[in-house]
């Protein structure tokens, strides 16, 4: 008798059980299962060996339980009903949810995503945290993305390289150069832009700055006097000056007007980031497909 063999038992064999009873013969088992009673009688024999009783005797056409399969049947049933609870989807209830969502965006998202999604949340999940943080440089939110620190972030879409980094397109934007009106910015105008005090925006100890790259491919330069962590800082410390600033044109910016950089822009896609140990997390999926109809409005 193997009776300490419990670990070989599976929940196919445990259905097998079940349905010898059911059925009340191995060769009606075989028949409710699509299987060949060849098959029935295998692991019927491995029960057997496994707890030293026949469980089922010829009765007739067919078969009864033995005493100790009586006691087992129940115990089957509701070691099935177990496993299945197990790997049984969870439901999500936001109303119920009194954890934390802790997500990196910069003020554009803020402006695009956020906000709405507070508004959102505020009647859908009234008892959810929102953490957010700044998003620091690409390298510093994708490893806080990897290391469980952030559930979301916002990056250029395909950017966010790493093991385990999911992403999903939500929207696009234009750079745009602001300026205080009382210190007009013509457009168009490469001598005029390089001219003026600059300030720009570094996300990160290791950021790197496109406008300056893409200037030193034209052999020309411009001149920084400002660096700030934020688009939010630049955007309040140029008003009243003649700095300017060229960032996304979805920025809300009162007191302050635009024009198009000198030279032809491009849109930049943003995609929202999360890990793939989230991938199939019925909360996490909730709360993706939530910012992606925010997007699309």
């Amino acid at each position: 008798m193997e009776n300490s063999d419990y670990l070989g038992i599976d929940g196919r064999q445990l259905q097998i059980l079940l349905t010898i009873q059911k059925a009340g013969s191995l060769s009606g088992a075989a028949r409710l299962l699509d299987m060949n009673q060849s098959t029935i009688s295998y692991w019927l024999e491995q029960l057997r060996a496994r707890t030293g009783d026949p469980l089922f005797v010829r009765a007739g056409n067919g078969v009864q339980p033995t005493e100790r399969a009586k006691t087992l049947l129940p115990e089957a049933e509701a070691a099935l009903r177990h496993l299945d609870a197990m790997f049984e989807t969870p439901a999500y209830d936001p109303a119920s949810d009194t954890g934390t969502l802790r997500i990196a965006a910069t003020a554009v998202e803020r402006t695009v995503l956020i906000k709405p999604l507070l508004q959102h949340a505020l009647t859908q999940a009234p008892k959810l945290t929102f953490e957010i943080k700044r998003p620091g440089s690409l390298f510093q939110t994708v490893q806080n993305l990897q290391e469980g620190v952030l559930d979301f972030c916002f990056l250029p879409l395909d950017a966010a390289k790493g093991d385990g980094i999911m992403q999903r397109r939500l929207f696009s934007f234009r750079d745009v150069v602001y300026f205080d009106p009382i210190y007009p910015l013509p457009e168009n105008d490469l001598d005029a832009f390089c001219a003026r005090p600059h300030a720009r925006i570094a996300l990160g100890p290791d950021a790197s700055f496109a406008i300056d790259q893409r200037l030193a491919k034209m052999k020309r330069k411009r001149n920084v006097v400002l660096q700030v962590p934020d688009f939010d800082s630049a955007l309040t410390l140029i008003k009243g000056t003649e700095i300017i600033v060229t960032l996304p044109d979805v920025l809300s910016a009162t007191g302050l007007e635009c024009v198009n950089p000198p030279w032809r822009t491009e849109t930049l896609d943003i995609g929202l980031c999360w890990h793939a140990r989230s991938q199939t997390s019925a909360r996490h999926s909730h709360w993706r497909q939530v910012l992606a109809e925010i997007a699309k409005t």
